[in-house]
């Protein structure tokens, strides 16, 4: 991994601020495309601000899916959830080669 350029985090604040607008109209699939979308950011470029994009969604999601068992839709609820689970678990495995790398780039400059 290499650090990220300032004009690589621009276009992630970018991307974000984007997906931030869309995010708005508060559909779950959207949600789950924005997770997604993030997510293969974060790969190619791992930064703080995709994690807390990723973070943000996440929980997002979650009042999506209470809300759709709220209104007695469990079909749609069990699918987004199944898919928010399995997301999170391939962020979680990303996330923790992030940090691994993160540790490694301090070690190195110490």
């Amino acid at each position: 991994m290499t650090i990220p350029s300032l004009q690589s985090i621009a276009r992630v604040v970018l991307a974000g601020l984007i997906a931030f607008v869309l995010a708005a109209c508060g559909r779950p699939g959207d949600t789950i495309r924005e997770i997604r979308d993030n997510l293969e950011v974060f790969k190619t470029n791992p930064n703080m601000l995709t994690l807390e994009q990723l973070d943000s969604s996440f929980d997002k999601i979650e009042g999506q899916i209470r809300d759709l068992e709220a209104k007695g839709d469990t079909v749609q609820a069990d699918l987004f959830r199944r898919q928010a689970l399995t997301l999170r678990y391939e962020y979680r495995s990303v996330r923790r080669e992030f940090i691994r790398w993160s540790e490694e780039q301090l070690k190195k400059g110490t």
